[in-house]
């Protein structure tokens, strides 16, 4: 049975010169071949991305999951779809997975090759993930094609909590006495931003960005608050995020400061900080894999917590109602007489 995996990679098309054909044939991790080109099969030529078209040849096992595909392949759906009605509902899953174990690789193939081809082309603008439009197909005989469904589950990620804006002379002014004083985004922030983009992604990148917004998101309040201390935050080896936060941080001349609360975070807060830095250190010195989604994006949470801490620390004071519920709850477990 012939497996396809079919893509547009943005960006790429301008790049491929006539007559725009390429192809990568691999003995190795799994026998297949990674053909980019301007056109689609029927003769489609999407704006500025190339076409990618990965296949290998792969035998099902297992006897009746292979006669179950064959079945679902000689009883299309509207000539375009595998029928799989036929099959009872219990049987699905499996097959899926016996589907997914020729197509996983052979997506990670096609990714590994179209991220080292920008690499090695000297291509370092476009998304981290550049690979649009996924479908995957099934054939006999690589000739005749039908597609199957790519869904296989559904997650449901929450966002960063978000405050509506809501218009007010109060609130356009602030905006416009931002502005005009030529203030930016801290680039903590921005880097923030950059990182909670990756995270699905590049979680590696996501991480290593995340702490490193951490870290610039404090050096700049150190250097903001004690201008005389900047040259040796840039110049000297700092101590640890968290020795910084528990020792440093409390003796610094704040500007504004949340009601009731100790100036240091939440003892939970920094905790979190610490253990980003310590995956961060052993990811980057000895390639440990990266947290799963769910401890990195905890992990991030708590790098945003701390930068808008950091806001509040210089005079915006309006920051405080962007630091997470979870963080003033502990933050009010741990609070010092006013």
């Amino acid at each position: 049975m012939v497996f396809k995996f079919s893509c547009e990679v943005v960006g790429l098309r301008d790049y491929l010169k006539d007559p725009a054909e390429v192809e990568f044939r691999f003995n190795s991790p799994i026998a297949a071949a990674v053909h980019l080109s301007k056109k689609h099969s029927d003769g489609r030529e999407p704006p500025a991305n190339a076409v990618c078209v990965a296949t290998t040849t792969a035998e099902i096992e297992d006897e009746r999951c292979a006669a179950e595909i064959q079945a679902a392949l000689s009883t299309p759906l509207d000539g375009r779809w595998a029928n799989f009605k036929g099959v009872h509902a219990s049987r699905i899953p499996l097959l899926l997975a016996v589907i997914d174990r020729v197509f996983g690789p052979l997506i990670t193939l096609t990714e590994s090759t179209v991220s080292i081809l920008r690499w090695r082309s000297g291509l370092s603008e476009g998304p981290a993930d550049p690979l649009r439009h996924r479908s995957e197909h099934l054939s006999h005989d690589g000739e005749s094609w039908l597609e199957i469904s790519m869904a296989r589950s559904a997650t449901i990620t929450f966002g960063l909590p978000a405050t509506p804006i809501e218009p007010s002379p109060e609130f356009e002014q602030r905006i416009v006495g931002l502005v005009s004083e030529r203030s930016e985004e801290p680039l903590g922030h921005q880097l923030f931003r950059e990182a909670w983009n990756q995270r699905g992604v590049h979680p590696r990148s996501a991480l290593v960005i995340g702490v490193a917004a951490a870290e610039v998101g404090l050096k700049k309040l150190i250097g903001t608050l004690v201008p005389q201390a900047q040259w040796l935050v840039d110049e000297i080896q700092t101590p640890s995020l968290g020795k910084m936060l528990r020792k440093y941080l409390p003796s610094l001349p704040i500007k504004g400061k949340l009601l009731g609360k100790k100036i240091a975070p939440p003892n939970n807060l920094i905790k979190k900080l610490e253990r980003a830095v310590e995956y961060r250190n052993k990811l980057v010195h000895a390639g440990q894999a990266p947290p799963d989604r769910e401890e990195l994006e905890e992990m991030l949470r708590a790098v945003l917590d701390l930068l808008w801490i950091c806001d509040v620390y210089v005079g915006q004071i309006w920051a405080a109602e962007y630091i997470s519920h979870d963080t003033v709850v502990a933050w009010e477990n741990e609070q010092v007489p006013v």
